[in-house]
């Protein structure tokens, strides 16, 4: 009757494990974030294809991206300001206020030799 009722105990437990492991875990959707890149020339590309200012946020629109979304712009070392200025107020004109401007990040890890 003990093991019975130990065996029922760790059921129960192992049922209460899962159960709670099914009810915290969550999706998260949209997590990539869309990314324009401005290249060291001033060329303007979205998921390979080059842009001409004035239709960035019709093709953000186009593949979905919604207006609540932040959208990063990946610049170069150099930028060209004005390329930034012209990309930037054209997507805060379509209603695209999370836009952030960020540079390729780079690490190097160095192991040092043992003393």
């Amino acid at each position: 009757m003990r093991i019975h009722s130990l065996w029922s105990l760790a059921l129960a437990c192992t049922a209460l494990l899962l159960w709670n492991g099914c009810i915290s875990s969550r999706v998260i959707e949209k997590s990539r974030v869309p990314e324009i890149v401005i290249d060291d020339s001033g060329a303007i590309t979205f998921n390979n294809r080059r842009l001409e200012p004035g239709k960035i946020a019709n093709t953000l629109r186009s593949a979905g991206i919604e207006r609540t979304q932040e959208v990063n712009i990946l610049i170069p070392d150099k930028p060209d300001r004005a390329i930034m200025r012209t990309v930037s107020a054209e997507l805060v004109r379509s209603g695209y206020t999370r836009t952030v401007f960020v540079k390729n990040r780079k690490a190097s890890a160095v192991v040092p030799k043992p003393q």
